[in-house]
């Protein structure tokens, strides 16, 4: 499963017991996937979900209920190259950590772009924000990581969604520069095969 709003794009991939006469590719709105997934949590113990195709709608079934949705009819960014996107900095930082950090940092970024300064060197990464209002605000993470370093700037959301929804203690996160986008995954193994890749932003 794919998904991307232009600045940011999420994918995830998981092994599954299906049967199917060729690849398919189906674009699902946004809202009907919110659906589904609250009816997935209503049914709990129901393990399987079924789905299908036809007139242009999209069924899927769980536990003795029926979401149909229309098909999305339009064409799909292409997402290949963007997944396999990778950068020589790369460095794992336990989850809560940066998350309690991003927010607290954050409360000093700009209401507009809601920025937040990631700057990676030596034994540390340090988030900084600031708002010609309200001042700055700094905060390390210690961290194993010696090599070059790198600043850039992400939108402080971006990154706190991807972190209330990833499993594991620690996460990975691979730069390039400040002018390419950056890369988190989880760490763990039984965490999935999930990468979120994120635009960055300029200061």
């Amino acid at each position: 499963m794919v998904a991307t709003d232009g600045h940011r794009l999420a994918w995830a991939q998981r092994r599954a017991a299906l049967k199917l006469d060729g690849a398919q590719r189906v674009l699902v709105p946004r809202k009907a996937i919110t659906e589904l997934a609250r009816l997935i949590e209503d049914a709990s113990g129901e393990e399987n979900v079924s789905f299908q195709q036809g007139d242009g709608h999209l069924i899927f079934g769980i536990g003795g209920r029926t979401l149909a949705s229309k098909q999305v009819e339009a064409q799909f960014p292409a997402f290949e190259k963007v997944i396999a996107v990778s950068g020589d900095k790369k460095v794992s930082v336990g989850r809560e950590a940066l998350q309690s950090a991003i927010r607290r940092v954050s409360l000093l970024s700009s209401d507009r772009g809601r920025a937040v300064k990631l700057a990676l060197e030596d034994g540390k990464l340090e988030l900084s924000a600031q708002s010609p209002e309200l001042g700055e605000a700094r905060e390390a993470l210690s961290v194993e990581y010696s090599g070059d370093g790198v600043e850039i700037g992400f939108n402080a959301q971006y990154l706190l969604d991807f972190l209330a929804v990833v499993g594991g203690e620690q996460v990975a996160l691979e730069l390039k520069d400040g002018e390419s986008q950056g890369l988190l995954k989880p760490t763990a193994e039984d965490a999935g095969d999930y990468r979120y890749v994120v635009m960055p932003m300029r200061f």
